[in-house]
């Protein structure tokens, strides 16, 4: 039977950990991460409360020996996606897969600390985790039996395209490439009418019956996602 394993680590050669120590209020999160053997290639997004200097953060990692060179991926208002290369050594990657251990889901790291959710074979465990211990201090926050997670097939973004009708979602594609949601705005809506060829309150109706969906969907899931972190207790 295949287990879930939670757990949070810390090890002395992780840069994104030093990161998190300049910046206490910056979280880093790893969506994608593979290894050739000397390099991780990795996608993250860092995220921080009002007042962190983004920019500065992406200037830090850059100038990390470990770190071979870094391509700003998308800048937003509060986030950044970076894609970096860096020195193998610098991970605990290459140790996990080798330890027969799979990594499953986002990796955050946030508070001096690596949070990580891993598959196993149940017999292999004990072994893998010794294995991990070698080079890192690991703090096992749950283990349990693997069930598959309905979310990991059907996503945020599923919901949202199930609800939305075909033109609701052409009429907020078409007004997100014509910058309808930039600040200044560069088009009015009436400009986005006479683009389909309808009436301006047709373009209108199209447009805000979609974003209500988008935003009753995004912001749920972001207040779910609030209350599960407060739901978990702080590690001692």
């Amino acid at each position: 039977m295949k287990k879930r394993i939670d757990l949070t680590l810390w090890h002395e050669a992780c840069w994104m950990l030093s990161v998190t120590r300049e910046y206490p209020s910056a979280t880093l999160v790893i969506t994608d991460m593979c290894s050739d053997g000397t390099d991780i290639l990795a996608t993250l997004v860092v995220t921080g409360e009002d007042g962190l200097d983004l920019e500065a953060v992406a200037e830090t990692i850059a100038a990390y020996p470990d770190v071979r060179a870094t391509d700003l991926l998308e800048a937003g208002a509060r986030h950044l996606r970076i894609h970096a290369r860096f020195d193998a050594t610098s991970s605990v990657y290459d140790t996990i897969v080798q330890s027969s251990l799979t990594p499953i889901g986002e990796i955050r790291i946030a508070d001096n600390r690596e949070h990580w959710t891993l598959l196993a074979d149940g017999e292999a465990i004990g072994s893998a985790i010794t294995d991990l211990e070698a080079v890192a201090d690991v703090d096992i926050r749950r283990v349990v039996d693997y069930e598959p997670d309905a979310s990991t097939n059907y996503t945020l973004i599923d919901e949202i395209r199930d609800e939305l009708s075909g033109r609701q979602t052409e009429y907020l594609l078409s007004a997100l490439e014509e910058g309808y949601y930039g600040w200044p705005r560069d088009v009015a809506a009436k400009d986005l009418a006479e683009k389909h060829d309808v009436s301006g309150p047709t373009a209108l109706e199209h447009l805000r019956k979609g974003e209500a969906v988008v935003l009753e969907r995004v912001l749920s899931s972001v207040r779910e996602e609030e209350r599960n972190e407060l739901a978990v207790p702080e590690s001692k």
